[in-house]
């Protein structure tokens, strides 16, 4: 009980800790460095923001905060901080190391660093949601270590397989945004997603939609490509929560027969690692679960919500390493605390080695345990396997999945015991065939193991190496050499698309509005383009909405009026319907561009 009134003290005593509370401190930027790291300041008006993330699982999390910074203060020696939020003009959210508070040296503490007109509540991904989660990444860091570096080069996403290392740091921040939709204390507008059936619907419907784009046949510049920027960000972020309770990252997601045959796999990727599963389709290997970070937020989110777990308490000196009482510890809190032993006395760098790292430390809880992961990877065994990372440089994937028309190219990297039908589908000569004899034989000691695969050429297996050494060139890690992340760049690659897109229905539409009302091409150009832009921004921007109200709408808006004129003031209706007739054919040309057909 001492040291937990040490602690408290330690932290209220703190210069820029809250009266209110303790726990949290809310900081702003002054713009100046010192020694390579950011000054920064209290915040002139913290009350609202930490009002609210005193509350629900972010204030839980705190506590929790609390407790790992007096374990780790026992073990290392190291002085306890409260948990540091920065307020920046910096978009996202990010876990950080090392500031100056005024003249204090904080080079060692952790911060949060969130945009300052971040959202609070009342919205999936809004702050409630991702301090916890970026907090989270503060913990795991403090307590296990920096990640290792693994060899996916792929920016991550809910559904993205990358490797295991970025899925366990991923994952286990992730499942805290879960935690904190479902806290009964959590803000009224943020406990209403978890109930907002139709929010889940129109996210599942803008998935299935995206999925049917990427399988059409004719599909030049469809809404949910061209529109992607507008869409996928919030619908990630409600995947992160409903495709995370639902398990369906889990399950395999059904790719066409056409998309893993044509010469370039990209759309297949996109498909495979866009959108969640069908809850009834087969499930993923397992070394792709494992890799993917929506599974293994499941998997945490299950472990800190299992009854069994939560109960299971520890001997009173376990809680002393906290400086806390057994009796009292709360059933959320027992759990966690477990696992941040686990963390710090195991450092795992995956979800796998957390597993058997938190079994080799509480060996009686090793039955739930397992019971639990078994649930999660839908009843299939984990047996150990190398990992072949190979660098296929036939295959080019955008720099995430914004980069839905490869502006920035990386050559694709991939884990040959947890590769997929679209991974081995990008690589030169490859059937279906021998990928699914290549799927079926694995595991594979190392890649000249694929000779015991029947039917496998010679050449073949020669590919593979060449593609193993390459990854060795690269260093066995993330390829040094791809491009990081250019947001403008990125978003140049859509305009330009567009640009074309416009230009192309533009002059097609000015010919046939021509060839039906003859005017000045001047006029007829003008017209096309207007036609046009509208249609195509109606397709790209209200995504989810059809080539029919897109035609119809640009139709309307521009034949309307003047065949109104002409039938009620000139009483020419003759004339008024070829008004709205080559109007309508002006924006025939963007609507078959602009939206997936066959």
């Amino acid at each position: 009980m001492a040291a937990v009134v040490a602690l408290a003290a330690s932290l209220t005593l703190c210069p820029a800790a809250t009266p209110a509370d303790p726990r949290l401190v809310i900081l702003t930027e002054t713009g100046l460095a010192r020694d390579g790291f950011p000054v920064l300041s209290p915040h002139p008006d913290p009350e609202r923001v930490t009002q609210v993330l005193t509350r629900g699982m972010s204030g839980k999390l705190l506590s929790l905060y609390r407790y790992e910074q007096e374990y780790l203060r026992r073990e290392t020696g190291a002085a306890p901080e409260p948990g540091y939020l920065l307020l920046s003009n910096q978009r996202g959210g990010f876990p950080r190391f090392g500031f100056f508070l005024e003249g204090q040296d904080k080079r060692q503490a952790g911060f949060v660093d969130l945009h300052k007109t971040s959202r609070l509540t009342g919205r999936f991904g809004s702050m409630d949601q991702i301090f916890p989660h970026e907090l989270a990444h503060i913990i795991v860091r403090q307590l296990a270590g920096g990640p290792h570096a693994g060899g996916s080069n792929q920016m991550h996403a809910i559904g993205v397989r990358t490797d295991p290392g970025q899925a366990f740091q991923e994952g286990f921040a992730e499942h805290l945004q879960v935690m904190a939709v479902e806290d009964p204390e959590a803000d009224p507008e943020t406990r209403a997603l978890a109930a907002d059936d139709d929010l889940r619907s129109r996210a599942d419907l803008l998935g299935q939609t995206y999925g049917r784009e990427l399988a059409a046949r004719w599909a030049v510049a469809g809404p949910m490509r061209m529109g992607f920027l507008f869409w996928f960000g919030g619908t990630e972020q409600a995947w992160r929560y409903f495709a995370v309770k639902a398990n369906a990252f889990a399950h395999q997601v059904p790719i066409p027969e056409a998309l893993l045959v044509v010469g370039d796999p990209y759309p297949a990727y996109l498909l495979a690692n866009t959108i969640p599963g069908d809850l009834s389709s087969p499930p993923r290997p397992v070394r792709v679960m494992l890799a993917t970070e929506g599974v293994i937020s499941t998997l945490f989110y299950r472990w800190a919500v299992d009854p069994a777990l939560r109960e299971r308490y520890r001997e009173d000196a376990f809680y002393g390493r906290f400086g806390a009482a057994k009796s009292g510890v709360t059933p959320m809190e027992n759990v966690y605390l477990k696992m941040f032993h686990a963390l710090y006395r195991t450092h795992p760098k995956t979800a796998e080695e957390f597993i058997q790292g938190y079994e080799s430390t509480f060996p009686d809880e090793t039955g739930l345990v397992e019971s639990l992961v078994a649930g999660v990877l839908l009843g299939q065994s984990r047996s150990p396997a190398p990992a072949l990372w190979l660098a296929n440089r036939d295959f080019q994937t955008g720099t995430s999945l914004f980069d839905q028309y490869r502006s920035l190219p990386r050559t694709h990297t991939f884990d040959l015991n947890a590769a997929t039908h679209t991974d081995l589908a990008g690589v030169p000569g490859m059937t279906r065939q021998l990928a699914e004899s290549i799927l079926r034989n694995g595991p594979y000691a190392d890649v000249a193991d694929l000779g015991r695969v029947a039917g496998m050429p010679p050449g073949m297996i020669d590919r593979f190496l060449a593609m193993a050494r390459e990854m060795e060139r690269r260093g066995g890690e993330s390829g040094s050499s791809d491009p990081e992340l250019g947001l403008g760049t990125i978003l140049w690659s859509y305009l330009r698309r567009a640009l074309i897109i416009l230009a192309a229905a533009a002059g097609i539409g000015a010919a046939l509005y021509r060839r039906l009302r003859p005017v000045p091409w001047w006029r007829a150009l003008l017209n096309g383009a207007a036609a046009s832009l509208l249609t195509l921004a109606l397709a790209w921007i209200t995504t989810g909405t059809g080539p029919l109200f897109a035609w119809s709408s640009a139709t309307i808006l521009f034949g309307l009026p003047p065949a109104a004129w002409q039938a009620a003031v000139r009483r020419r209706p003759g004339y008024a319907g070829l008004i709205l007739l080559a109007w309508g054919a002006a924006a025939v040309p963007a609507t078959l561009l602009a939206y997936p057909w066959f």
